[in-house]
């Protein structure tokens, strides 16, 4: 992974505020406190898997804390899981404290106050957007403090991927043109396990399973049609509006957010493929149902914390519009 910063590059006075600042520039706005006076040597590496940012961060004994404050001045929406390779930390959110150890996986929700103390630590992180993971944010932060790994099945398996991922994060880097799809996988794994988390509900008989499925086929083969709307999908599938949010009910969100959160996720894979560098941003998001240029990049950076053309250029080291 590339190093982002190393404290060490800095007067040992400097380094905690230093280490303050690099925090907030990557995670958004923190209070840090060192436990121990005098120099504070620590360094984060990362890189962008397509819709996550990875991170490896070693530091010395400190606390961290986010207050409803310092959320209220920050934009972005995103969960994120720490994987703790050596040491301990202590994690509050939401009234719950979890005590992560070595091959813990805890989770929590940047957009709710957390409180962290850390030991000695060495801590590969994963950073995914709200809008990433398709079920409702609201129900979904209400885990933050959680301990994946130990809590469900799908949970142990999210841990052994952070952890082969960070094991190859001081790789050559032959794997960077399919990053994004290891990010993808990232986020596939957390939605099935926060969906076992919320106890997601099931269709109430096999012929509303069939129907949902050809909805959500459906959906994905009309994606490039600007009209594609709730309106027109109950009336190509002759049912309700009211009848197709019941069917959509188990998805966890609204069809219109879905039909977004697909044309969006279509978009993303697209701008992070190094063999797609030569069609131009526009063409992509309008093949995806997104003509709007201006409302495509505002949508896109709501979602995924850069502009198209910042994230093309962070996953294949392609600038400009191709």
């Amino acid at each position: 992974m590339p190093t982002l910063a190393d404290t060490s590059d800095h007067p040992a006075r400097d380094q905690a505020e230093y280490w303050r600042h690099l925090i907030t520039s990557a995670f958004g706005p923190f209070h840090v406190q060192p436990r121990a006076p005098g120099g504070f040597a620590a360094r984060l590496t990362g890189r962008t898997l397509g819709p996550i940012e990875a991170g490896d961060v070693h530091a010395p004994a400190h606390a961290v804390r986010r207050s409803a404050r310092q959320i209220a001045r920050d934009t972005r929406e995103c969960y994120k899981l720490g994987l703790v390779l050596r040491g301990s930390c202590v994690l509050s959110q939401n009234g719950r404290r979890a005590r992560v150890g070595a091959g813990d996986v805890v989770f929590y929700d940047l957009t709710r106050p957390v409180e962290i103390v850390f030991g000695p630590h060495h801590i590969f992180t994963v950073v995914i957007p709200h809008s990433a993971i398709p079920l409702p944010p609201d129900r979904l932060a209400a885990f933050g403090g959680t301990l994946m790994a130990g809590s469900t099945r799908g949970g142990r398996i999210v841990a052994s991927l952070l952890g082969a991922l960070a094991d190859n994060g001081d790789g050559d880097g032959d794997d960077e043109p399919y990053a994004h799809h290891l990010g993808g996988a990232v986020v596939e794994l957390v939605t099935g396990t926060a969906g076992e988390w919320l106890g997601a509900p099931r269709p109430s008989s096999p012929e509303a399973a069939e129907m949902l499925r050809a909805i959500k086929e459906w959906i994905e083969a009309n994606l490039h049609d600007p009209a594609l709307c709730p309106a027109a999908i109950a009336e190509a599938h002759h049912i309700s509006v009211r009848q197709l949010y019941r069917v959509f009910q188990p998805v966890g969100t609204t069809v219109a957010r879905y039909i977004r959160t697909c044309r969006l996720e279509h978009c993303r894979r697209e701008l992070g493929d190094p063999f797609l560098g030569t069609q131009r941003i526009g063409a992509i998001a309008n093949r995806w149902g997104l003509p709007d240029a201006a409302a495509f990049s505002r949508a896109f950076r709501a979602a995924y914390g850069q502009t198209p053309t910042a994230y093309r250029a962070a996953a294949t080291g392609i600038q400009g519009d191709g």
